[in-house]
């Protein structure tokens, strides 16, 4: 346990550790925005919120984005490297899930787009976002390192 001054000088003792496999899986599952930060050579990384898609058993993450994207160009002139970061705040307790990994450019398939749609927006809103997705694109990133941690 780690101690932790806070005001008024209380000290609260705070608990940290690693989420197993399973654990991960379903924190990913949940409907939570993630960070992607790409580099941005002579500059800082740009990072942007994402809607992502964790397929536990091929150990990768898929993220839709417009072709046309600041993102999609860093990419392609880039490394081909990403990071996520998927963390959440109840009450005194965080988790998140931070993954670096080496990305594929890939046209957006239809299986990532309705997952997507499924896991993010409520059933009335579906068919509209389906008729029309901002994005034709995606990132298909296999993870080279993934931390975790409850922190509580």
């Amino acid at each position: 346990m780690a101690e932790l001054s806070v005001a008024g000088g209380s000290v609260v003792s705070m608990g940290f550790r690693a989420m197993d496999d399973d654990e991960i899986a379903e924190f990913l599952a949940q409907p939570v925005v993630a960070v992607l930060a790409v580099d941005d050579p002579g500059w800082s990384p740009h990072v942007t919120p994402v809607w992502f898609h964790h397929l536990p058993d091929e150990n990768r993450f898929q993220v839709m984005t417009p072709a046309k994207s600041k993102k999609t160009r860093l990419h392609r002139t880039g490394t081909g490297e990403l990071s996520l970061s998927i963390q959440t705040v109840d009450g005194a307790t965080a988790k998140y899930v931070n993954m670096q990994g080496v990305a594929r450019f890939l046209p957006l398939a239809p299986d990532l787009l309705n997952a997507m749609v499924e896991k993010y927006l409520p059933e009335e809103h579906r068919a509209e976002y389906l008729a029309n997705p901002p994005e034709d694109s995606m990132f298909d990133i296999t993870p080279r390192r993934i931390t975790s941690a409850v922190i509580d």
